[in-house]
C-alpha cells in the first residue's frame, strides 16, 4: 500500500484529493501547513508527498528540500496555482520531482501516482 502525505492549507484541496487517493487504495495523511508537514515525515516514511508550493508558514521549495533530507526516498509532487519560472522548473526536474499544476484533473493525479508506483516497483526488482 502506498503511503501517501498531502500538504495544502486549502481543506477542499486536502479533501477531494485524500478521498480519491484512499478510493484508489493509498493510505493518506494529510497536513494544512510546513510545520505539520515535517513533523509527519519525521514520524513516518512516506512514498509520495503532494506539496503545495505556497503555505502559510514556508514555501514549497524550501521544504521540498528538508523533506529530502529526511526521507530520502520520498516522491515529491509540487502543485501550485501559478506558474513556475524557467529555474524553478529546472530545479525541480534535477531533483526529480513532479509538477502539478491547479486545478487539476483527479485522473491527471491518479496517473501521476500510478507512475510512481510503477518506476518504484521496477527498481526494487532490479535492486
Amino acid at each position: 500500500m502506498t503511503k501517501i502525505l498531502l500538504v495544502d492549507d486549502e481543506s477542499l484541496i486536502l479533501y477531494s484529493l485524500s478521498a480519491a487517493l484512499r478510493h484508489g487504495g493509498s493510505q493518506v495523511a494529510t497536513a494544512a501547513n510546513g510545520k505539520d508537514a515535517l513533523s509527519e515525515i519525521r514520524c513516518s516514511p512516506y512514498d509520495i508527498c503532494f506539496l503545495d508550493i505556497h503555505l502559510p508558514d514556508a514555501n514549497g521549495f524550501d521544504l521540498m528540500k528538508i523533506v529530502r533530507e529526511i526521507s530520502p526516498s520520498t516522491r515529491i509532487i509540487l502543485m501550485t496555482a501559478t506558474d513556475l519560472d524557467e529555474a524553478q522548473m529546472n530545479y525541480l526536474r534535477h531533483s526529480g520531482g513532479f509538477y502539478l499544476p491547479k486545478p487539476f484533473d483527479l485522473e491527471e493525479v491518479r496517473s501521476i501516482v500510478k507512475s510512481i508506483q510503477t518506476a518504484s516497483a521496477a527498481t526494487a526488482i532490479d535492486a
